[in-house]
């Protein structure tokens, strides 16, 4: 599903247009963060749910195991998340320990805690803070494997519906509560559980495909419409409580059509090489995106400066900058660590099953 790719590009550009420009600038009046991640965390609980059921299946065929299944599940993920992970915190952790406060608190982040301390702290200016969205997912990986394996198979789609109330609920509560920032992972359950709910019905259940589809595009509308009154709200608002649920609403509209393909213009675009690319890399660049901008492009630019004509200390030629060498360390980053890390993968396979 090449497709796919293609939305995590547009997904990590949103989180760089948010971090990289004015919180008042235009292009930011849109919560260009809030989208990028929901957009991810969509896309997770769509695909990793898919593998979980799919094996699932094969354990009640007697073709594998739980344990077996809950291990090399865990260690695939560990492949692809951690060495980056570790490398670029204990890198933060020695190199620039005062933009951060992984070296007051290193048991939160290296445990996949940190937004738990997000929470406590409210420090959106730790330069980790986009972290909070790695942790969540960690811990959603950690738990769901078990709620999809052993729970019953007339149950399952209600526990995914309940799943998504319970990450609309618990997200309201906390917003009653004075705290609006959601970054616990229960408050994110909703985005996860939709993506979920679409791999339920793909694999479960494909003759509702149509149905679920034609249904989907009401419900898109229907949360278009409420996404831009809730724009019109004050952020204090308590229509804000909603903008994560649909914004999933409307990211599962495109993984919905990205499954099957995006035919057209849309298609040619979302499978266009460079967008799948960035989507492949996606990850590193979500990592590292924070310290390229902060802290290697000003040096690089100085250098350059003095073979320019003109002066390069301008904000759009800096996120330019930014990008392009973003791009390249996420590709090293690709090529000389995740690609040799995700190889290891063939060690522990879905044995006999559909992975």
């Amino acid at each position: 599903m090449p497709q796919l790719d293609g939305l995590r590009a547009f997904a990590i550009v949103f989180v760089l247009i948010f971090h990289w420009f004015p919180p008042d600038a235009l292009i930011n009046q849109l919560p260009n963060g809030s989208i990028g991640v929901t957009l991810f965390f969509v896309l997770s609980g769509f695909l990793i749910t898919q593998i979980l059921i799919k094996n699932r299946n094969q354990i009640l065929a007697g073709k594998n195991t739980q344990t077996a299944v809950y291990k090399n599940f865990i260690i695939r993920r560990a492949l692809r998340i951690f060495p980056i992970y570790y490398l670029f915190l204990t890198f933060i952790y020695f190199v620039l320990p005062d933009t951060s406060d992984v070296s007051k608190y290193p048991a939160y982040y290296y445990l996949y805690g940190y937004n738990f301390l997000l929470h406590k702290t409210g420090n959106w200016g730790d330069l980790l803070s986009p972290f909070w969205t790695l942790s969540v997912e960690e811990q959603f990986y950690l738990v769901w494997p078990s709620v999809i394996l052993l729970t019953p198979r007339t149950k399952l789609r209600g526990v995914i519906i309940f799943t998504i109330l319970l990450g609309i609920g618990t997200r309201i509560w906390w917003g009653l509560m004075g705290n609006r920032e959601g970054v616990l992972t229960l408050t994110c359950l909703d985005s996860f559980g939709i993506g979920a709910l679409w791999s339920y019905i793909v694999v479960e259940q494909p003759e509702l495909i149509p149905t679920f589809r034609k249904q989907l595009l009401w419900a898109t509308l229907l949360a278009l419409a409420c996404f831009i009154f809730m724009l019109m709200q004050p952020y204090t608002s308590f229509f804000r409580l909603y903008q994560r649920t649909l914004l999933s609403v409307l990211a599962l509209y495109f993984v919905v059509h990205a499954t099957f393909g995006f035919r057209g213009l849309s298609g040619q675009v979302l499978e266009n090489p460079v967008l799948t690319y960035l989507g492949k890399i996606s990850y590193g660049m979500y990592v590292y995106h924070m310290v390229v901008s902060g802290f290697l492009t000003g040096p690089v630019l100085n250098v350059l400066s003095r073979f320019s004509p003109i002066s390069l200390h301008n904000p759009w030629i800096h996120r330019f900058t930014s990008f392009g060498l973003l791009v390249i360390v996420a590709s090293l980053s690709w090529f000389l660590i995740e690609k040799p890390a995700n190889n290891l993968k063939r060690y522990f396979t879905y044995s006999k099953s559909p992975a």
